[in-house]
């Protein structure tokens, strides 16, 4: 069985959708857990996502309290698939399996606290979440990640500010240098 989790309730069948992989798929994992992350809208500028030797999810917080920001006042649904025609490896990430086609809901669990439950997993040992240190070794780490995603993701960093509160509140020094060193002044 795998388990695909969305604040959207009520679903009897997932449509492919395009997502950062420019594909159509449903989503499905195989760790509850880990799906529950995903019951909330969040994205890489939020948290580092990934999973320890015994394939619990890890998250790291991109700023203070994100955490709780991204899940507090949360519900979800659970959706639980049949595993026929999902494929793994599709995607960077190894713990997501994919389908490019329409899929049929086996059940539904709602989640109505998705904020405490996954609190509960941490307490239970099956979550770790890092939150965000005000030490240099974590900022560079997050640093990194960020840098790393605004050029992956190929974001228009002229207008990011004004357009998403994360990236004017946290973000706005990483994007003011990118604008800087990217303008060609440092070339001959």
């Amino acid at each position: 069985m795998l388990y695909h989790v969305s604040p959207v309730a009520g679903l009897k069948t997932l449509q492919p959708r395009v997502s950062t992989h420019k594909v159509g798929y449903v989503y499905a994992i195989e760790n509850l857990v880990t799906g529950l992350l995903f019951g909330a809208k969040w994205d890489d500028f939020d948290f580092i996502l990934s999973t320890d030797k015994n394939g619990n999810p890890v998250i790291c917080e991109c700023y203070p309290d994100a955490f709780k920001s991204v899940y507090q006042g949360k519900t979800c649904s659970v959706y639980f698939l049949n595993d026929e025609g999902f494929q793994r490896n599709k995607t960077s990430w190894s713990e997501e399996l994919v389908s490019e086609n329409k899929v049929q809901v086996v059940e539904e669990h709602v989640i109505t606290d998705l904020y405490n439950r996954l609190l509960d997993e941490e307490q239970n040992n099956k979550l770790i979440v890092h939150r965000y240190e005000y030490c240099t070794e974590y900022r560079k780490t997050i640093s990194n990640h960020i840098v790393d995603r605004l050029i992956r993701f190929e974001i228009d960093l002229s207008n990011i500010s004004e357009s998403d509160n994360r990236f004017s509140k946290y973000y706005r020094a990483i994007v003011t240098e990118l604008i800087q060193i990217t303008d060609g002044h440092l070339l001959p």
